[in-house]
C-alpha cells in the first residue's frame, strides 16, 4: 500500500466498529436503568426500537411468515420485560436476547408439531358428525352427557359453516388451544376466537342449554 493511499475498508470497519460500542453502551445505561426502577418504559422502549428489527430479520432467516415473525419478536420481547428485572451480565445483553428468542423459536415448532399429530389424528369431518363422537372431558363434571343431548349437540355442530366446525371440533373434542388451531388451520388468531365465539353463541341459541358454560369452548390455557 502506498504511503498515501487511504483504506476506504478499514475505516469503514471502525466506524462500524465504533456504533456497535456505542450501541451496547446504551443498551447497558437503558438495562441498569430500567432494574434501579428509574424511567423503566423509556429504557425499555429503548431496546425495543434498538432490537425489533434485528429479532424480526432473526424470526424471518428461519423461513417464517412476516406475521409470525411479528408475533415471535413480540414474544421475545414481552420474556425480555418480565425477565430484564433478574437479569444479570454473565453474558451480553445480546446473547440472552438471542437465547430467549431461539426458546421462543423452539416452543413455536413444538406447539405446531403437536398441532399437527393432534389434527391428524382422526378426520376432522368425521369428528364432528361420528354417531359415536366422544364427548370433551371439559363437558363431563358429573359424567357423560347424555345420548339424547350429545346427538343434539353433533347436529348443530354439522350445520356450522365448514370453518368454524373445524375449529370448533380442535377445541372441542381435541382440546388444542387458539394459537394450535391457529396453525392447523393457517388462520389468523384473531379469526379462529371470532369462529368459536359464533360457535358458542349457536349452540347456546340452538340448545338453550346453560350447562354447556361447560364446553372447553373459550381459551383457559
Amino acid at each position: 500500500m502506498s504511503p498515501g493511499h487511504i483504506d476506504l475498508n478499514s475505516g469503514a470497519r471502525r466506524d462500524r466498529a465504533a456504533a456497535a460500542r456505542a450501541r451496547r453502551q446504551r443498551v447497558a445505561r437503558a438495562v441498569a436503568r430500567f432494574q434501579a426502577g428509574l424511567e423503566r418504559e423509556a429504557s425499555f422502549r429503548l431496546l425495543y426500537d434498538s432490537y425489533f428489527r434485528p429479532l424480526q430479520r432473526f424470526f424471518a432467516r428461519k423461513g417464517l411468515p412476516p406475521e409470525e415473525c411479528l408475533d415471535l419478536t413480540q414474544e421475545t420481547f414481552l420474556g425480555i420485560y418480565k425477565g430484564l428485572a433478574t437479569y444479570r451480565e454473565r453474558s451480553r445483553f445480546e446473547a440472552w436476547l438471542y437465547r430467549l428468542a431461539t426458546n421462543a423459536y423452539r416452543k413455536r415448532l413444538r406447539a405446531r408439531r403437536a398441532a399437527k399429530r393432534a389434527a391428524h389424528e382422526v378426520a376432522l369431518d368425521d369428528v364432528a358428525s361420528a354417531p359415536g363422537a366422544p364427548a370433551s372431558p371439559a363437558a363431563q363434571p358429573g359424567g357423560l352427557i347424555d345420548a339424547e343431548r350429545r346427538t343434539a349437540l353433533q347436529r348443530v355442530v354439522r350445520e356450522l359453516p365448514p370453518q368454524m366446525r373445524k375449529c370448533l371440533t380442535l377445541r372441542l373434542y381435541h382440546q388444542l388451544t387458539y394459537r394450535q388451531i391457529a396453525i392447523v388451520m393457517k388462520l389468523k388468531i384473531d379469526t379462529v376466537k371470532a369462529h368459536l365465539h359464533q360457535a358458542r353463541s349457536r349452540l347456546h341459541r340452538a340448545l338453550k342449554d346453560e350447562a354447556l358454560d361447560a364446553v372447553a369452548i373459550e381459551e383457559t390455557d
